[in-house]
């Protein structure tokens, strides 16, 4: 089955490339195709209108023209923390005053990292450390440092978005293993991106089909080697899975007839900073073939929609001998049940897209709400699809 049709565009990529806009006089170009995007999306292409840019969209062709300004007033980043994290490194990089505000989830999650490095800018240049092996945290040293230069260390690889596309503009980044030394810009270069798919909402899709029975085929798939993980972790799980680097893009297949033998699961150290949103996944896919799983040192799952460690145990321990401590938590095997209706809702898109999963697994009753709409629209759709076909 190709599922390509249902998987939404890079969200990482996607928020970037509407937001760095903001750091060019220039033309900017981003084709996004026509299906509908993300609400973490959306809320990054709506809130340009407020920094004085014109925005022109037809058919999928989205142009950005115009300089950028500080806007009179709050800007209102939704559920997403990606667009709130970039838009305080792009408000530290102009050194800008406004107000950022999102949802209830957004507003209530811990943000000190970051305003913690914020209190490293105003002066120079800025040699410094990763808090926390975070994608986001990253970009913002990053696009702080575009103003008077810096020097960032880190000690595991995370997702390399904004790097690429702050190449494709122009800054002349000098990176190492363990580092990225950025000189201070001056005027950045406009660019056009083609979006391609998200590699996580990919690997929800596989779990989907590899649920229901169906062998399937995803194309045109964002081809960062490390977006891919997830999906290799299944394959360890013994799952058959496939994966196919083209030049500038890849493409996963799966056979659920096919399941091999596996041992214990266990992720941690770098490995975290890899998956941490598909962690509660493998999980799940790993116990259900009847396999052991583990992961630690992954702390920062607390810091997300919600806590997402407790949740994640209290859904799994319906089905699993789970158990949950400070940096993570693991399972041991099966366990009985007789599940009527108790799969736990969640305003937080992933856990809600879990339940569902679990729920069709033991088939429990269940409905979802509309939270999936956070970064995957046709998760629904996909749902229905499969379960027709």
């Amino acid at each position: 089955m190709l599922l390509e049709y249902f998987i939404p565009v890079d969200k990482s990529s996607a928020i970037r490339a509407f937001l760095f806009s903001l750091l060019t006089n220039e033309k900017v170009e981003i084709f996004c195709g026509e299906d509908e995007l993300p609400r973490d999306v959306l809320s990054a292409f709506k809130c340009l209108n407020l920094f004085g840019k014109t925005v022109e969209n037809k058919n999928g062709k989205i142009t950005v023209s115009g300089t950028a300004k500080a806007p009179e007033k709050p800007v209102d980043c939704g559920n997403s923390a990606t667009m709130m994290h970039i838009l305080m490194g792009i408000r530290q990089h102009y050194g800008w005053n406004f107000g950022l505000t999102g949802d209830e989830s957004l507003m209530s999650r811990d943000h000190g990292d970051f305003e913690d490095a914020a209190k490293l800018y105003g002066g120079g240049f800025v040699e410094t450390a990763l808090a926390k092996e975070s994608a986001q945290l990253k970009s913002f040293h990053l696009l702080a440092m575009l103003k008077s230069g810096g020097k960032l260390h880190f000690k595991a690889k995370t997702r390399r978005n904004t790097e690429e596309l702050l190449l494709e503009m122009g800054a002349e980044l000098s990176e190492n293993e363990n580092s990225i030394e950025v000189p201070s810009a001056g005027n950045l270069h406009g660019y056009s991106v083609t979006l391609q798919k998200d590699p996580s909402s990919a690997f929800i899709a596989a779990c989907t089909a590899l649920i229901n029975g169906k062998s399937f085929e995803i194309s045109n798939i964002y081809p960062e080697k490390l977006r891919m993980e997830p999906f290799k972790f299944l394959a360890e799980a013994g799952y058959s899975i496939e994966i196919k680097y083209e030049e500038n893009s890849c493409t996963v297949s799966g056979n659920p007839e096919v399941c091999k033998k596996s041992e214990y699961i266990e992720i941690t150290g770098e490995k975290v900073a890899a998956v941490i949103d598909e962690i509660p996944f493998v999980a799940f896919m790993a116990a259900r073939n009847g396999h052991g799983f583990c992961v630690k040192n992954a702390k920062w799952l607390r810091n997300k929609e919600s806590d997402r460690i407790s949740e994640s145990v209290k859904r799994l321990s319906l089905l699993f001998e789970t158990t949950e401590f400070d940096d993570g938590f693991s399972i041991s095997g099966s366990k009985k049940h007789s599940l009527k209706g108790e799969i736990p809702h969640s305003s937080d898109h992933r856990m809600e897209m879990l339940s569902f999963l679990i729920a069709k697994e033991c088939g429990a009753g269940f409905k979802m709400n509309d939270s999936y709409k956070i970064s995957f629209p046709l998760f629904y759709e996909l749902t229905e699809y499969l379960k027709n076909d």
